[in-house]
C-alpha cells in the first residue's frame, strides 16, 4: 500500500489493510469480531495531517506502507534506540524521533513524546531510548492505589451526565488515553477517552501492548460513567456522540453490577477515580438547574424544593392580595367620585 500519507480520505480497502497489518506482530485473533473503527481512522487521519505538515519534512515515512514497516519493527520489541538506528540512513535524528513518536501514537492512541513542532496540550507518554514500547507502556500505566476513598463504593449517581448536570463539570473528550479521567481547570474539567471500539480491538491481541487487564478496566470505567441501562444517561450520551463526533461504541459498554462498582476493583485508574469522585461529592449546585438534578441527598433536595414552593406561593398570594387591595381602592375611589357628582 504505497499510498501517500497526505492523500485523503482513506479508502475502505486501505483501512482494512491497515487494521490487518499495523498490529500484526501482536497476534491478532482470526476470530476477531466486526468492530466499528471509523472513530479510530478519524484519529489516524488527524495524526497523519499533523505529522506530515509542511510536505512531510518532519518525518521520514511518506506512505502507509512505510509507516506500517516502522510499526512492525517497534512491535518486535526493538528498543527506541534500535528503531532510530534503523531509520538513521534515511533521516536525521530529529525526523527519526518524530517518526517513532508518530508510529507509537497510532499504535497506542496516546500522545507519545514531546513534539518538536506544534503544541498538542495533551500529557505525553515518555518513551526512553533503552526501552521497548511495551516497557514504556508498562512503566507509565502501573496499578495505583495510594489514595483512600471516603466511601468504598461508587454509587449509581456517579455518571458522566451527572458530572455535568450536578457537579457542574465540563467533559473534554480526548483521543489520548494518557489523559483519561484526568481533572484540570481547578477540577472543573474532566478528560474522558471515548474510543471504546479501539479498546475492544486491543482485547483481540494475544500479545497486547498494554498491561494485563488494563484494557478491560478502562472499558469498565466507561461502563461506570455511561451505564447502558440508564435511559437518561443514554439519551444525553447520544446527543454528545452527535455533537462531538464520538465513537458510537461508547454507548454499548454495558453496565456494572453493584459488587463491581467498588474502588477495590480498579487498579490502574483507582486514584483518578477517587479524585474525580471526591470532586463530584464536594461540588455544590450553583443554579436552579443543578439543584433540580442534584439527588445525592434526598432530604436536602426535598427540603430545598419545598422551601422554593412555599416561597413561590407566598409571593404569589402576596401579589394577589396586593392586586385585590389596589382594585378595591380603585373601585371605592370610582364609586366615591360618582356620589360627589
Amino acid at each position: 500500500m504505497d499510498i501517500s500519507l497526505q492523500k485523503y480520505p482513506i479508502s475502505s480497502h486501505l483501512r482494512a489493510w491497515i487494521l490487518q497489518e499495523l498490529w500484526k506482530e501482536c497476534g491478532l485473533s482470526p476470530q476477531t469480531p466486526s468492530l466499528n473503527m471509523s472513530s479510530y481512522f478519524d484519529y489516524y487521519s488527524t495524526r497523519c495531517q499533523r505529522f506530515s505538515r509542511d510536505g512531510g519534512i518532519h518525518i521520514c515515512v511518506q506512505s502507509h506502507h512505510a509507516l506500517v514497516d516502522v510499526a512492525k519493527q517497534i512491535l518486535t520489541d526493538a528498543t527506541r534506540d534500535e528503531v532510530c538506528s534503523s531509520l538513521g540512513s534515511q533521516s536525521n535524528q530529529r525526523t527519526a524521533d518524530t517518526t517513532i513518536d508518530f508510529c507509537g501514537s497510532l499504535l497506542l492512541m496516546a500522545e507519545v513524546g514531546v513534539h518538536k513542532f506544534g503544541f498538542s496540550g495533551s500529557n505525553p507518554l515518555t518513551w526512553c531510548g533503552h526501552q521497548t514500547l511495551r516497557q514504556a507502556v508498562e512503566r507509565h500505566f502501573q496499578p495505583e492505589k495510594e489514595l483512600q476513598p471516603d466511601n468504598p463504593r461508587l454509587g449509581r449517581l456517579f455518571t458522566a451526565r451527572n458530572l455535568t448536570y450536578v457537579g457542574g463539570m465540563k467533559i473534554k473528550w480526548t483521543s489520548n488515553i494518557v489523559d483519561h479521567l484526568l481533572l484540570s481547570d481547578d477540577d472543573q474539567t474532566v478528560f474522558i477517552f471515548h474510543h471504546a471500539g479501539f479498546l475492544r480491538y486491543q482485547q483481540c491481541f494475544t500479545h497486547p501492548l498494554f498491561p494485563d487487564i488494563f484494557i478491560d478496566e478502562t472499558l469498565r470505567t466507561l461502563s461506570l460513567l455511561f451505564p447502558q441501562n440508564n435511559h437518561k444517561s443514554r439519551r444525553w450520551l447520544f446527543s454528545q456522540i452527535s455533537e462531538h463526533s464520538l465513537d458510537p461504541s461508547i454507548a454499548r459498554c454495558g453496565n456494572l453490577r453493584v459488587q463491581n462498582r467498588r474502588f477495590e476493583h480498579f487498579s490502574f485508574w483507582h486514584d483518578r477515580l477517587v479524585i474525580l469522585k471526591q470532586a463530584f461529592d464536594e461540588s455544590s449546585p450553583r443554579g436552579l438547574r443543578q439543584w433540580w438534578y442534584d439527588r445525592r441527598n434526598s432530604v436536602q433536595w426535598y427540603t430545598f424544593w419545598v422551601a422554593i414552593l412555599v416561597f413561590a406561593m407566598t409571593v404569589f398570594f402576596g401579589l394577589v392580595q396586593s392586586v385585590e387591595g389596589a382594585l378595591q381602592v380603585y373601585l371605592s375611589w370610582k364609586a366615591l367620585g360618582k356620589e360627589v357628582l
